[in-house]
Parts: structure tokens; sequence; C-alpha cells
């Protein structure tokens, strides 16, 4: 007799991964079904920072969810070694946000910015040139200064991906690898299946965790939340010694040092659509970028360029809850530059709400329904689970 899987994740990469190890856990049969090969979209593709925050102080919704996601991602890492001996690289590294120069705008700038983050009761604080460079010698002797945060983060994503495949597989956790999903099966407000070009596909309940591509699939049920595909281009060099310890950031740039001596520096980001290829402009940017913050990454090789297509919408806040007309349907994507931080936390909501529980956070703010197509409440009706 065929088991019908509790829970249908359409969508591999980082969020459907995460949302489906945390299923699991509970005991609800799980599904995966992606389109390739698990996690080789955006979450492959980004530089893996978990920036730091402090749920307590959080002013808004928003930070909350991140300042959650930070807290939550150590537990999460170490859970994986725990269960599958792997590890997805998570360091505490420090990050410091530089200063470019000394001008008034610059600043205006860094002081926005500690006003911004010790409201939110973060560490963090100001480092003169002296300072910066006593932390980190093999930077621009121009610098003029940074802002420290101790506890940012880094997490090596492929690696991090392996771990939760290998962990999805010990709880039972079935995948459905290279099969696009085309259309749902709608009978009233359920959703019965999903169908590709070659399956038919059933479950109890469906998250749709398809990252840039959720809104192609969700307007085939006449569903509208505006997220899109933001390119992002990524520098990869090997200088085989690690030439500083901290994560680099200038406003939405940065650069990553691997403990193996290996530096990713990005990203861009660009509205092209679904093109994913790499352009001269943007990797000549990157590598000026790099090589004046690091002037020895000059005289370093690089080892590969790549680009990911990170799922963005028109407010900047991921879209996580049911679906507006649907009762079994839930959609959980949209988080951008963010996906790999607001995994843990993204994971646990998407659980709490397929089973009922009480939310961790309230989802209002990120609900599919505040772009106006249906009403999508929060006291739902799901499809009777069987643990």
């Amino acid at each position: 007799m065929k088991t019908i899987p509790d829970v249908m994740l359409i969508g591999g990469g980082v969020i459907g991964l995460t949302t489906a190890f945390e299923l699991a856990k509970a005991h609800v049969r799980v599904c995966v079904v992606d389109k390739g090969d698990l996690g080789q979209e955006s979450s492959w593709a980004g530089a893996g920072i978990i920036s730091p925050g402090n749920p307590a102080r959080a002013r808004t919704v928003l930070g909350r969810l991140k300042a959650e996601g930070a807290r939550l991602f150590p537990l999460l890492s170490a859970e994986l070694q725990e269960l599958t001996g792997m590890d997805n690289g998570y360091l505490r590294c420090g990050g410091l946000e530089l200063r470019r120069s000394s001008d008034a705008l610059e600043r205006q700038r860094i002081a926005n910015l500690l006003k911004a983050e010790r409201g939110e009761g973060l560490s963090c604080h100001v480092l003169d040139s002296e300072s910066l460079h006593a932390l980190e010698p093999n930077l621009s002797a121009e610098l003029p200064g940074a802002v420290h945060f101790p506890e940012m983060a880094q997490v090596r994503n492929p690696w991090h991906l392996r771990a939760l495949v290998a962990a999805c597989e010990k709880l039972g956790v079935q995948f459905h690898r290279h099969v696009t999903v085309r259309e749902f099966e709608v009978h009233g407000q359920q959703i019965n299946a999903v169908r590709s070009d070659q399956h038919r596909l059933e479950a109890r309940n469906f998250i749709v965790t398809s990252g840039a591509w959720s809104e192609k699939l969700l307007n085939s049920i006449g569903l509208r939340t505006g997220i899109k595909p933001i390119r992002g281009q990524i520098v990869l060099y090997h200088a085989g010694r690690q030439l500083f310890r901290h994560i680099l950031q200038v406003g939405s740039e940065y650069l990553v040092p691997r403990a193996d001596g290996r530096i990713l520096v990005g990203s861009t980001e660009e509205d092209v659509g679904f093109e994913k290829q790499n352009t001269e402009e943007a990797i000549a940017h990157l590598r000026r970028l790099a090589e004046s913050l690091v002037p020895a990454l000059a005289e370093t090789a690089i080892e590969r360029c790549w680009a990911g297509l990170r799922p963005g919408n028109a407010d900047g806040k991921p879209v996580l809850g049911r679906a507006p007309r649907y009762e079994n349907l839930y959609i959980a994507a949209g988080h951008f530059r963010s996906g790999i931080h607001l995994s843990a936390i993204t994971a646990l909501l998407m659980k709490q709400l397929v089973l009922q529980e009480p939310l961790a956070i309230p989802l209002d703010t990120f609900w599919p329904s505040r772009f106006g197509r249906g009403e999508g409440e929060p006291a739902q009706t799901c499809q009777a689970l069987r643990p």
C-alpha cells in the first residue's frame, strides 16, 4: 500500500531541507522534491554569513526573526554534527564593517550603523586605524577604521547542505531529485498532488520552498507574492594561507575568509531575470573591491567565479505562512540574502504552523496574504498528521 507523505517540500535548498529536518524530528513523514540536485542554487552559492542578533532587544518582527535565526543556527549545527558526524564549518569569527574614508558622509554612515546596532542590543565597538591594523595587519593601510562585531559567524554552505541531506536521510526523509513541479492538482480549497512531466506526487500538506522559482509555480494557481530572482556574483580567491580572520564588510559587499586560505568576495544585486552567467564588469568590480581592502589579493590566484539567484521581493521580507485560499498549502520563500541565516528559525516556524503548535514569532508581518490575493488566516485547518 502506497504511503502518502504528511508534508511535501517543493524545493530542496536550505529552507526546504532545514524544514524537512525539523518536521522529520517531530516524526512527520516528509518528502522533498527538487528540480535538480539538492541545494545547488542560491543556497550553495552564498557566502554563509550569520549576522549577530539579540532577540530580546529586536525592535521589529523582522529584526526578531533575524536575531532568532542567529541564535538557533549554532544549535542546528551541533545537532547536525551529532547526528551525522559532519562538520558544516560553523565558526564565530567576528566581523568588521570597514570605513573607506574619513569624510563626513562615511562618518555619518558609521554613526548611524552604531546607533542602530547598539539599539538592537548588539555587541559592537569602534576601532581606529591603529587598532584595526593591529587586529588585521594585512588590510590596506589607507583604511581609517572599522566597527567590530565579535559575534558575527560564518558557515561553509556546501558543507552545511551536505550535512542537512545526510541528516534528513537518517530521519527517513524521501527525496525526489530532478523532478520539476509544473502544476498543482487542486480540488476546491485542497491541493491533492503536484504534477511534473513524468510524475504525479501526492501529499497531505505542501510547502513551497522553491526560492527564486516560487513565483512561477504559485502563479499557476493564481497566487502572487512578488518573489523574483536577483543575481549575485561571487569571486573566490585561493591565497594558500589565511590573510585575515574576520568577515570584512562595506555596506552590502563583503569578503569572507575560510580557514584553508580561500576568500569569497561578493556580491552584486542584479535584477536580470533568471540569467546566471558571470559578467566581466561585475567580476572586475569585485576584484577592485577585494584588492583595495586587502592588497595582497592583487597577487593571489582566482580559483573560480559563480553566480546565484536570490529570491528577492518588493518589501524585503520573506513570505511565511499558509497560502491564500488553500487549506493545506504553505509558503516559505523570499529570504533574499538571508536564506542560510534564517533557515533554522524558518524551519521551526513552519513546523509549528503545520502541526498547529504555538508560534515562536508572530507571522502576521510575513503572511502571504499581505500581497492582497485572497485570505490566509493564521488559524488554519490542515490535513491530519500521523506520527
